[in-house]
């Protein structure tokens, strides 16, 4: 197998499995890489037809889809677009609601839940009742964590208590990230 194609294949192969990320100007580069490849060296490619028409392909998709990146960049901009149109030495008040007593809530949520997955419950619970702010950056930057934690130990996540709760913190949590955009 031709060395450029060999490499991207075995790239495809962690990506399909979550080990890695492609960024969509990676992927457009790298579809872009297989096709030179190819025309310079044809005769390396020979009998190589099905993997390099699947590894362009998958590439092709990669380079149009959105990715983890691209949301954390565009959350990033929009927070430096709000910061540039306030003044900076504006006090902008936050959004605050009439603060209540959380405990009942906080004791409703179940015992020996995954420690990240219980700090977010309870974090998410006070930003909920207005003690607590969480930025999109740091949302989605828990997103993350936590998806990268349930791939690590799925047992875990995988119980009816833990996935029910593991499923409504994500969800909140990618509403936070992207709620601003």
């Amino acid at each position: 197998m031709p060395p450029v194609l060999s490499t991207w294949s075995w790239r495809l192969e962690r990506v399909a499995g979550g080990r890695t990320v492609l960024t969509r100007s990676q992927a457009a580069t790298a579809a872009r890489d297989l096709v030179n490849d190819r025309a310079a060296h044809p005769e390396a490619y020979v009998g190589y037809e099905d993997e390099f028409g699947a590894a362009v392909a998958s590439l092709g998709v990669l380079s149009t889809q959105q990715n983890r990146r691209d949301d954390l960049l565009a959350v990033l901009a929009t927070e430096r677009r709000v910061r540039e149109r306030d003044a900076p030495d504006a006090n902008i008040a936050p959004a605050v609601r009439s603060r209540t007593s959380a405990a009942a809530e906080h004791d409703r949520v179940p015992r020996g839940l995954p420690d990240p997955l219980d700090r977010w419950v309870h974090r998410l619970i006070r930003h909920r009742n207005g003690m607590k702010h969480i930025d999109p950056v740091e949302a989605a930057r828990a997103e993350v964590e936590l998806r990268s934690e349930a791939v690590l130990h799925p047992g875990v996540y995988r119980y009816s208590v833990v996935a029910s709760y593991f499923e409504r913190v994500l969800r909140e949590l990618g509403e936070l990230a992207t709620g601003s955009r």
